[in-house]
């Protein structure tokens, strides 16, 4: 299991916003790796592969986080969609209800003309309400984000960016039988308020077998001032099949 989660930091991954409500798991060492394959030969020649893979370290002074998504695309032979997103998250839990939380990501999607982008952050999480199978959230932090994009000739947009943001996030649990987690996230640029991005996912699991899940997912994003050529709203739909252990 740990060769497949390492296989997966290696993968092309997905969207860059993570739904940290799911990977908060129980006392001890958990995690989950799952895949997405699909293909069409004929007329056209598409092969899409998803994955994505997570661990988290549950002690009695914190809960250390680390989640990859990946996914390429080929059609026709080439290339098509090369997207990935690396998170870590450190989270004091001292205070049943406020905690100190310490983040860093890197990613990177071709899609949206970004070569490479890193944050670091720091900030607070309220556990509003917390019960044995539900629970809701709310967090703040103020981050740094550094970003590359690969832009046409001519683009007024800046190739190169590095400023403070704000990011606040709602979270909101449903486990039983089928369980339910959604991440959404603000996030305004100190410098600019007007540079605003909405991010956010909700994620469906089902057990199948064992610890066979099977997770249907929608993640949408919603950039205030993209480049040139890049729509302000994206949004995903996908399911997939993997572990837990």
């Amino acid at each position: 299991m740990v060769a497949v989660l390492l296989l997966l930091l290696f993968l092309t991954p997905l969207h860059a916003q993570v739904n940290i409500e799911t990977y908060r798991g129980k006392r001890g060492v958990t995690g989950e790796a799952r895949f997405s394959l699909s293909s069409d030969v004929g007329n056209v020649d598409v092969f899409k592969g998803d994955g994505a893979g997570h661990i988290t370290v549950n002690t009695a002074h914190g809960v250390l986080l680390g989640v990859c998504k990946g996914a390429a695309g080929f059609l026709g032979g080439e290339r098509f969609t090369n997207s990935g997103v690396l998170h870590l998250r450190w989270t004091a839990t001292a205070s049943p209800r406020w905690r100190p939380e310490f983040f860093a990501q890197a990613d990177y999607a071709k899609s949206r003309r970004l070569e490479s982008r890193a944050l670091f952050g720091a900030g607070v999480r309220y556990n509003a309400y917390t019960a044995e199978k539900s629970a809701f959230s709310l967090g703040t932090a103020l981050m740094w984000e550094s970003e590359d994009l690969n832009l046409a000739p001519g683009e007024q947009h800046p190739a190169a960016t590095e400023l403070m943001r704000s990011s606040s996030y709602i979270n909101l649990s449903l486990q039983g039988r089928v369980g339910f987690a959604t991440t959404a996230y603000v996030q305004p640029a100190l410098s600019a308020p007007g540079d605003v991005r909405v991010l956010g996912t909700a994620e469906l699991k089902t057990p199948i077998i064992g610890p066979l899940r099977q997770t249907t997912a929608v993640d949408f994003r919603v950039d205030s001032a993209p480049p040139r050529g890049v729509e302000k709203k994206d949004i995903r739909f996908g399911t997939s099949f993997g572990v837990e252990f």
